[in-house]
C-alpha cells in the first residue's frame, strides 16, 4: 500500500504538472510489469444545478471538492461515502431539499446525490465496473430515468472498481451552474454508451384537501385549486452498450431496473364564505313627481 501511495503521488504530480483538461498527458508508473501508459481523459459527464437554492449549491460544491483529485489504484474499489465523508452540519453541509420516502423534505446535505449521480455516469462511460448504485424513490430532474445514483452515508453508497492496470484519477469542477466529473487513466480500447427505456408508467392520484386552516381565504366554499401538480411514476431499464474503437457494436450489459414513485396531484378545496354586500352609491334619491323640491 505504501508503494502505491508513493506511485500515486508521483502520478498526480506529473498529471498536475502537465495541466488538467483533455489535452493533458502524463505517464503512469507501470503496474504488474507493464509498460507505462499515457494518462488520458477516459470520460466526462456534466449536470446542471443552476436553478438550485444557495444551500443546495453550497452542498454540491463542498462534495465535489472532496471528490476532486481522488486516485484509485488498479483493481481497487472506490467508495463515494468513504471519500466524501458524512454529510453533517459540523462538516459544513447545510439544509436543502432531499427525497425521503417519496417526499421532498429539508435535510442536511441536500444536493450531494447530484454529485454521486454525475460521478456514476462518468464512471460508467469510463469503463469502471460499478458494484453498487441506487435509484431515488422519485425521479430527479438533472438526469434521465435510470441514470441517477442516490447516496446516504449510513445505508446507500456508490462503489465501483478500477479494472485497468493503471491508476484512475478523478477531477471535478463546479462553477455555480454546471457540475462536471472527469475520469483520467490509461487509454480506452472500447467506447461505452448509456441507454435506458421506460417500460412502465403509474399515473398519479388526485388528492383533495379542504382548506380547514384558512390558508386560501380567497377560495370560496366548494371552489378548488391545484396546489401541487402531479407527476407519473415510471419503471425503467438501463443498460450499457459497448463499441470498438472503429464503432463496431460489441454487446450490452444490463445495469438496473428502477421504479420511481408517482407524485400525487394535491387539490385544495376552499371553505371561505363570502357575504353579498350591495354596492354603495352617493347619488341622491330623486323626488317624487309633483313633490316639493
Amino acid at each position: 500500500m505504501k508503494k502505491f501511495v508513493a506511485v500515486a503521488a508521483a502520478v498526480a504530480a506529473a498529471f498536475l504538472a502537465a495541466g488538467s483538461g483533455s489535452a493533458a498527458r502524463a505517464f503512469a508508473t507501470p503496474f504488474y510489469g507493464l509498460e507505462p501508459q499515457p494518462i488520458v481523459l477516459r470520460a466526462e459527464f456534466s449536470t446542471s444545478y443552476a436553478s438550485s437554492s444557495a444551500e443546495r449549491k453550497h452542498n454540491i460544491e463542498l462534495a465535489a471538492k472532496a471528490l476532486h483529485h481522488a486516485l484509485i489504484p488498479p483493481e481497487e474499489e472506490f467508495s463515494f461515502n468513504a471519500r466524501v465523508g458524512a454529510r453533517t452540519e459540523a462538516r459544513g453541509y447545510q439544509k436543502a431539499k432531499i427525497i425521503v420516502g417519496g417526499q421532498f423534505v429539508a435535510g442536511v446535505g441536500g444536493g450531494v446525490c447530484q454529485v454521486s449521480t454525475t460521478l456514476y455516469n462518468a464512471a460508467l462511460l469510463a469503463g469502471m465496473r460499478v458494484i453498487e448504485s441506487h435509484p431515488h424513490s422519485l425521479q430527479v430532474s438533472y438526469v434521465k430515468p435510470g441514470a441517477d445514483a442516490m447516496v446516504n452515508y449510513y445505508f446507500a453508497d456508490l462503489r465501483f472498481v478500477n479494472d485497468t492496470k493503471n491508476p484512475v484519477y478523478l477531477e471535478t469542477s463546479a462553477n455555480g451552474y454546471s457540475l462536471t466529473v472527469r475520469v483520467y487513466g490509461e487509454p480506452m480500447r472500447e467506447k461505452y454508451v448509456f441507454e435506458s427505456d421506460i417500460v412502465g408508467r403509474t399515473e398519479p392520484k388526485e388528492i383533495v384537501e379542504k382548506d380547514t386552516a384558512g390558508e386560501y381565504p380567497d377560495l370560496k366554499k366548494g371552489e378548488r385549486k391545484i396546489v401541487r401538480a402531479g407527476k407519473a411514476g415510471l419503471t425503467c431499464e438501463s443498460r450499457l452498450l459497448r463499441y470498438s474503437e472503429s464503432g463496431k457494436f460489441l454487446g450490452k450489459s444490463k445495469l438496473r431496473r428502477d421504479k420511481y414513485q408517482p407524485i400525487d396531484t394535491i387539490i385544495v378545496e376552499g371553505t371561505a364564505e363570502w357575504e353579498i354586500v350591495p354596492p354603495e352609491t352617493d347619488a341622491e334619491e330623486a323626488p317624487a313627481e309633483g313633490g316639493a323640491a
